[in-house]
């Protein structure tokens, strides 16, 4: 449930508990456990793993043209409108102290 709710901590639980429930250990040499989905990669048939690349490319290509937008709400608008004035603010009173 811990890893549902905040998928950060997937990776570290997946590989830690429940990969080791189902296919033993995950110990690397080194203690490690960034690497060792490479090992299961044997598991895969060949047209899982072309679609996994595909995936994985129209990942990449997407991440290139990935733009953040959202719907501001009166909250956002209200304070980016604080900030404007406040910023007039300044550069009134720093133009004032120019001319003083």
């Amino acid at each position: 449930m811990y890893a549902a709710r905040n998928n950060f901590a997937f990776d570290t639980i997946y590989w830690k508990k429940i990969d080791q429930r189902f296919f033993g250990p995950t110990t690397h040499e080194d203690n490690d456990i960034c690497d060792i989905w490479r090992k299961r990669l044997y598991l895969l048939k060949l047209e899982e793993k072309s679609i996994m690349e595909e995936y994985v490319n129209l990942k990449l290509k997407d991440r290139n043209t990935w733009r953040l937008v959202w719907d501001p709400d009166e909250y956002t608008m209200g304070w980016v409108k604080r900030l404007k004035i406040k910023k007039e603010e300044k550069e009134e009173k720093r133009l004032q102290d120019r001319q003083v």
